[in-house]
């Protein structure tokens, strides 16, 4: 009976708002954090929106040695980059029940010399990035007066990825000028708890102090959200390589579950937000 209480009292609060935007850096960031809130909001007519933040593409910047070596890794050369993460995530969509917005900003490794290795892409932003997050803040509206029936979803930036990091300060942004925003647990860099630890550090000695502001039950939209995950078959050996042994979808859902189960304190699925205390 608790857990029918606390599920029911979940759902409620997550559909306190109207209009539900989720903020992904890249194909996949909300799929895997969030994907089961996301299909929960679907199955109750909602049609959250996912705003994927550098799509930009390839084709942005002349391609770099650093990123020709992460096309290699992907398998996606033939089909053309781009093209193939979009099919994967239109793929993902559909498991899910997402609406799909594009962003013209492009990614990290395609932004010329400034993140070559992975010390620098899960490092400092580049000193001559500091308007981006507020670019993308105009793009997405978030720079006006808040709307008080939009919820924003925005990467907590665990992990440290540079463009985790941009659209966290976008959302943080956002969140100090009075927009509703929740910031989600970045997957599967989450897994490592080190960096969840060390971020919240960060956080804090910057001033930012966090608190939880919702455990969403995610119990019914799992499967679905499994489904979404296994979508993307170019970046399941990267993104989980420190996690799995083999990036099966029984071993991904084990490592998930079991973060998300540890989440609740109750055994319960759970995805996690947090928000400016």
């Amino acid at each position: 009976m608790m857990a029918d209480v606390a599920t029911d009292q979940s759902l409620t609060t997550l559909l306190e708002r109207t209009w539900h935007r989720f903020l992904s850096p890249h194909y996949d960031d909300v799929s895997i954090s969030c994907g089961g809130t996301a299909a929960l909001l679907a199955a109750n007519d909602l049609a959250p929106e996912v705003a994927i933040i550098f799509a930009g593409g390839e084709s942005a910047a002349p391609v770099t040695a650093f990123a020709a070596e992460q096309h290699l890794r992907w398998g996606l050369d033939e089909e053309g980059v781009n093209r193939g993460r979009q099919r994967e995530e239109s793929a993902a969509a559909t498991m899910l029940g997402t609406v799909i917005r594009l962003l013209p900003f492009p990614d990290a490794i395609y932004r010329g010399d400034r993140y070559l290795n992975d010390d620098q892409l899960f490092g400092e932003t580049a000193p001559d990035e500091d308007d981006l997050a507020g670019r993308i803040s105009e793009s997405l509206g978030l720079s006006d007066a808040p709307d008080p029936e939009i919820r924003i979803y925005a990467p907590l930036g665990l992990g440290n990825h540079v463009d985790h990091q941009h659209v966290f300060n976008a959302g943080l942004a956002a969140a100090q000028r009075g927009w509703n925003v929740w910031f989600y647990e970045d997957l599967p860099y989450g897994l490592q708890l080190p960096s969840h630890d060390a971020r919240f550090r960060d956080l804090e000695q910057q001033g930012i102090n966090m608190e939880i502001a919702a455990l969403i039950d995610v119990s019914a939209t799992w499967r679905q959200k499994l489904d979404a995950i296994m979508c993307y078959a170019s970046q399941l050996d990267v993104i989980f390589r420190h996690d799995v042994n083999e990036t099966s979808r029984d071993e991904i859902n084990r490592v998930m579950q079991s973060y998300a189960r540890a989440a609740s304190l109750d055994g319960r699925i759970v995805e996690r937000y947090w928000r400016l205390r």
